[in-house]
């Protein structure tokens, strides 16, 4: 059996071996990289394209690049033609429509943030408030040594481009588990959306195993993901609006409140959550439409999923984690959890997942797309798979979910956005580069 440390280092983020190939791809440049046609893949059953069209098939073409080889997290709008961009080492910068780049960062944060222990950490997250620029407020989610931090700050009056450098709040410090000198820099998610109701969804990892322990307790040791008490292992949801729900109960600054149909509410457990049950959920969307959720978690060893859940559900699901990795039974793999595993639980499961028999290792959660520019891709949600630099789109086709090959790229994709049109964005893992997703 594979330790819980390797596969803690294998899961989100680089292998050994892949690390070689990323050097390779780096030195690639900026090229098209998308394959024009569909790959094998063991995991699907493709039909032969015959008396219907074949699926979209997508490509990543270089927009701009001049990151310095930095790791793009966060690709966001604020309501105009503006990208703004977080990069895993603190800072965020602005990319204006004609691919050109604000050689002054919107904000840098450089200086108060952990990123040098594990490539899991950094700036990792990023929202505007949905009423900017009326309400000037971004959100930010980053890494210290010991928690992860989400944060207010405003936009400076004066300046657009600019952050107001002294309005930075945090309001959640959330504390991620002990590890071997200190706590454990692996698990942590962070990344921020806001949805048609106007609250902000915050999906927390659950900070993972001792990725320095080779003999640790693998999976999620703490049982965090399957505990209210803690906000790891969730999806957090608040108003960013401190007078107008409930008053915050496991956040730690008067920034936001609770809202009042949250799933649970005055138990023992953190009000702020509204689902738990996920292992390391990297990058979520939810629909403009209809509020739909797709939760692309990321998995340990055997399968990497997608998770659906309605935008008019209440809230309150349990996505099964550490008790079911996917649709596996991960008390069977390791019995020792089984008592945390509570009989009767409504667990919630994915509704697409992939094992990694050709090398996949990290799903990479993209967003449903709702532009113009691609027909062919409307409605549909897609993803990929950070080691194989497989794209796939799923729809959902009466009550059944058809998921089909969209390509294969040469980019270790690091996350997913879109602008203001809802025209979709790729970055590239530590090659500083922004891609614009086309179809063939």
């Amino acid at each position: 059996m594979v330790s819980s440390s390797y596969l803690t280092f294998r899961r989100l983020w680089l292998p050994s071996t892949f690390l070689i190939a990323l050097v390779l791809v780096i030195g690639w440049g900026n090229r098209p990289v998308a394959t024009a046609e569909p790959v094998a893949d063991s995991n699907q059953i493709f039909m032969p394209y015959v008396g219907k069209p074949r699926p979209p098939q997508i490509e990543l073409v270089p927009f701009v690049a001049g990151f310095d080889n930095k790791t793009i997290t966060a690709i966001k709008h604020a309501g105009d033609q503006r990208l703004f961009l977080a990069g895993r080492e603190g800072k965020i910068w602005i990319v204006y429509s004609d691919g050109t780049i604000n050689p002054t960062p919107f904000l840098d944060i450089s200086d108060q943030i952990a990123f040098d222990q594990n490539f899991e950490q950094g700036l990792l997250g990023l929202a505007f408030h949905p009423d900017y620029p009326a309400t000037p407020y971004f959100y930010i989610a980053y890494t210290t040594s010991r928690h992860l931090q989400i944060a207010r700050g405003s936009v400076d009056p004066g300046n657009g481009d600019l952050a107001d450098p002294n309005s930075l709040r945090s309001f959640m410090a959330i504390e991620k588990p002990p590890a071997s000198g200190g706590f454990s820099p692996v698990h942590n998610a962070g990344d921020l959306a806001f949805g048609p109701d106007g609250y902000l969804y915050i999906p927390v990892g659950d900070g993972g195993p001792d990725p320095y322990d080779p003999m640790g307790v693998p999976g999620d040791p703490f049982n965090n993901a399957q505990r209210r008490d803690t906000m790891l292992g969730s999806i957090l949801r608040i108003d960013p609006d401190p007078a107008r729900g409930l008053p915050r109960d496991c956040g730690t600054g008067e920034y936001y409140s609770i809202p009042p149909d949250n799933p649970i509410l005055g138990d023992a457990g953190c009000d702020e959550i509204w689902a738990t049950g996920l292992r390391n959920p990297w990058r979520i969307s939810i629909d403009p439409l209809n509020g739909d959720f797709y939760i692309a978690d990321v998995g340990e060893w055997q399968r990497e999923e997608v998770n659906y859940y309605p935008g008019s559900a209440p809230g309150g699901a349990n996505f099964g984690w550490h008790c079911w990795e996917g649709t596996v039974d991960y008390t069977t793999i390791h019995p020792e959890i089984a008592d945390t595993c509570l009989p009767g639980t409504n667990y919630v499961f994915p509704v697409h997942e992939y094992n990694h028999s050709q090398g996949e290792c990290s799903i990479i959660g993209g967003l449903i797309y709702r532009g113009q520019k691609h027909p062919a891709l409307y409605g549909r949600y897609f993803f990929g798979d950070w080691c194989t630099g497989r794209l796939w789109t799923m729809a959902r086709e009466g009550d059944e979910w058809k998921v089909e090959l969209a390509g294969r790229t040469l980019v270790p994709y690091s996350t997913f956005g879109q602008d203001i049109n809802g025209e979709l964005y790729a970055a590239g893992y530590a090659n500083g580069t922004l891609y614009k997703i086309s179809v063939r």
